[in-house]
């Protein structure tokens, strides 16, 4: 008998406590290649991350335009390849590297847009190589 509380009394100090309306870190991102990289999610919201610092939708721009910070000083974007693909989508994709983005400095801009070049919302992932 005095197992079976014990097992209890674990199962239950193990279960996670839920609190309010926090919201969650972004997940690691495994990209053993790229010197930085981020998946996106459609409202700029950061999931998954390897030094990138943040990404958020543009300042005071319609719907497909967004800013990424690259956290790692040492990344150049001047002279980097960057990638971007939108996931799961039909969408167009462009990447700025280098830009000035809502004042902050090693960002990317990235763009995207349906096939008639109407900006849209889509997520989208961008690496740093």
């Amino acid at each position: 008998m005095r197992i079976r509380v014990l097992a209890l009394a674990a199962a239950v100090a193990s279960v996670p406590l839920l609190a309010g309306p926090a919201s969650a870190a972004p997940a690691d991102l495994n990209a053993p290649y790229a010197r930085a990289a981020a998946k996106v999610g459609a409202n700029g919201t950061l999931l998954a991350t390897k030094n990138v610092a943040s990404s958020e939708r543009l300042n005071g721009q319609p719907a497909g335009y967004y800013c990424v910070a690259v956290s790692d000083p040492t990344v150049d974007l001047r002279t980097a390849a960057v990638l971007a693909t939108v996931n799961n989508q039909r969408a167009m994709i462009t990447a700025i590297p280098n830009s000035n983005c809502n004042g902050k400095t090693r960002t990317i801009t990235i763009v995207t847009s349906n096939f008639q070049n109407d900006a849209v919302d889509v997520p989208f992932t961008v690496a740093v190589l």
